[in-house]
């Protein structure tokens, strides 16, 4: 994996690949890809990447056909750079989380555009269990926050709100993502203890692991259908 930090450039290059390959069901930027990262780092369950990466695309059956292999390497290492940045951040220094959420000009003054970051997380937790449905009542406000932009049925209500409303909700977006990811941090650490970090380099995953590392000569999770080592893990 990649332990340099993601740079501009690479965040481009998501986007980029998201304006090559996006289908009709797919993430189509960078900033609906952040919030659903980081709804998979922040579930009560682990979600394999086999079938979190297809989601990112829509399904299985619509994974790009990649223009060469260096083209969907760097795309999985940015992907996963992003996934483990997210990761630590909300389990070292949660304080420091900030959603990576697209900013508008209109009239010469920024403006956020949360609906992608808050769609991307929504997408993330409809991956995982069903227990989200029994958050406790203190964290049930959190989850509407954010479900509130990134849903249709939260689009609608929205529209009754006034302007500094909605501004005042969107400052309860990040706050919302932390308090989420601790609260099902604990109840994991509950079922199993946490990774230990071996180094200041260490990656850090999400979910401690329940399934078998990818062997070499085994398909690769990424669903090229090559094997992991002539392909993601070949590097």
């Amino acid at each position: 994996m990649n332990d340099q930090p993601i740079t501009e450039e690479d965040l481009d290059f998501i986007d980029s690949i998201f304006e090559k390959y996006a289908t009709e069901n797919s993430i189509v930027s960078v900033s609906e890809l952040d919030g659903f990262l980081t709804a998979i780092v922040s579930g009560p369950d682990m979600i394999l990447p086999s079938e979190w990466l297809a989601e990112i695309w829509g399904g299985a059956e619509q994974m790009p056909n990649w223009e060469s292999k260096e083209e969907l390497t760097r795309f999985m290492h940015i992907v996963m750079g992003i996934m483990n940045d997210n990761a630590e951040v909300l389990m070292e220094q949660p304080e420091d989380f900030q959603a990576l959420v697209l900013v508008d000009m209109q009239h010469d003054e920024p403006v956020d555009v949360v609906s992608l970051w808050c769609g991307g997380y929504m997408r993330g937790i409809a991956l995982s269990s069903q227990d989200w449905l029994n958050l406790p009542e203190n964290l049930q406000a959190h989850f509407s926050c954010i479900a509130l932009f990134g849903s249709e049925e939260g689009e609608e209500i929205l529209v009754d709100f006034a302007d500094h409303e909605i501004e005042e909700l969107q400052q309860e977006i990040e706050p919302a993502a932390r308090a989420l990811h601790a609260y099902w941090l604990e109840q994991r650490a509950d079922v199993a203890p946490r990774r230990p970090r071996t180094g200041p380099t260490a990656q850090i995953l999400p979910f401690v692991r329940t399934q078998p590392k990818t062997a070499p000569n085994e398909p690769c999770p990424c669903g090229s259908g090559k094997k992991f080592k002539k392909c993601c893990g070949a590097s």
